[in-house]
């Protein structure tokens, strides 16, 4: 894997914010993004008559990416994409799998024997973009990733704690077919626009200590 490291400059004031992180990513080559984005598009119409997911007041929520609540990203609480048989989706898990213990490796964590995982997709066409959002503030919140499937001219943005866009920290990371990546859940990111006239295809997912849905599976 090819890790970003971000780590804060050495504190003038005692509350000065501190971190230090790492996004992690990597080629998954066993994996054909052509037959996994074709098998996307055909779930797309299925996808989108589930219920919009509820934020903890009970409102829909988009997960707060900006794609409107007629997006399979909406629905991400109401299905699992690991539970649907295909040889690339099969491929995925096991790569999501493999990344983790490595990323963990790189960061001196332990791997839990169990992790749950919940994971869902993005569509995006002309001229949308996946606003700056995070999946998880809470004190057990553990990591996210995302796998691009068919993807453009377009990058990924990570932003330090302190959610600033003018930020020296902030680091854009150009999307490639084919690559995964993981990072603390925590992490504010987004997506530049999309040009292409060709969807724009990621899959998403959140890995947690614990069943955090009722769609979440142990990885």
């Amino acid at each position: 894997m090819k890790f970003y490291r971000f780590i804060s400059k050495p504190p003038v004031s005692p509350y000065a914010p501190q971190w230090d992180f790492r996004v992690g990513t990597s080629l998954c080559e066993d994996i054909d993004t052509n037959s996994l984005s074709e098998f996307l598009l055909s779930k797309e119409k299925e996808v989108k008559k589930l219920p919009t997911s509820v934020d903890r007041s009970g409102a829909e929520t988009d997960g707060y990416t900006g794609l409107g609540s007629n997006s399979t990203t909406a629905k991400f609480q109401h299905y699992n994409i690991l539970t649907w048989s295909h040889p690339e989706i099969t491929k995925l898990r096991s790569n999501i799998s493999k990344r983790l213990f490595k990323y963990n490796n790189e960061c001196g964590v332990k791997t839990p024997n169990v992790i749950y995982i919940t994971c869902w997709y993005n569509v995006l066409r002309f001229g949308q973009k996946i606003k700056p959002h995070h999946h998880s503030l809470d004190p057990d919140c553990y990591l996210s990733g995302h796998f691009n499937v068919q993807v453009n001219d377009t990058s990924t943005g990570y932003m330090s704690p302190v959610n600033q866009i003018n930020d020296s920290n902030m680091v854009d990371i150009k999307n490639i077919p084919g690559e995964l990546t993981l990072f603390p859940s925590h992490i504010f990111h987004y997506t530049t626009p999309h040009y292409s006239f060709k969807p724009r295809i990621t899959i998403a997912f959140d890995l947690n200590l614990y069943k955090l849905h009722d769609n979440s599976l142990p990885l």
